[in-house]
């Protein structure tokens, strides 16, 4: 008979460093090699919010620079910077579900565990398209205001 294995779950915290370590081909065995495609799809799914969050504040800095100079461009600036931050949630959430489908195949879930995903990926799966509808406006708002102001600034000079 076949020896049965009492499977204890329960939630840990890691360490920055913890989070960068190599994820190896059969995880928990040391010597299996490192599986160097999870290994960096788990780092990009921890830098790329960062990275988003970045983006998106620099973009409320240069958004806030574009009110205060009454300026066309900043506004274009800032809707490209949305995009770029939608793009990295956008791949962040891809990194995520790629890794977890990896590690599906090398392991089973155990009996008292759901596969499913929580309200934070959720979260962030609505995200991203906000992100790319700010980025839409603002780039279309900038494109607005730049005929108007050439309108009203040919009808000056006539």
């Amino acid at each position: 008979m076949g020896e049965s294995f009492d499977v204890v779950t329960k939630c840990m915290s890691f360490t920055l460093t913890e989070q960068f370590m190599e994820k190896f081909v059969d995880p928990g065995n040391h010597n299996s090699g490192i599986d160097l495609l999870r290994t960096y799809l788990w780092r990009c799914q921890f830098l790329l919010p960062f990275v988003s969050l970045g983006l998106m504040c620099f973009g409320a800095l240069i958004g806030l620079c574009a009110c205060i100079c009454r300026s066309l461009y900043p506004t274009i600036a800032t809707g490209i910077l949305h995009l770029l931050a939608g793009l990295c949630t956008l791949g962040s959430v891809s990194c995520y579900v790629a890794g977890i489908e990896l590690l599906h195949q090398k392991l089973e879930l155990p009996e008292n565990v759901s596969g499913e995903f929580g309200w934070s990926f959720c979260l962030a799966c609505v995200s991203a398209p906000l992100q790319f509808m700010a980025s839409a406006l603002f780039i279309w708002a900038a494109h607005t205001n730049r005929k108007e102001y050439t309108l009203m600034k040919a009808y000056r000079v006539a």
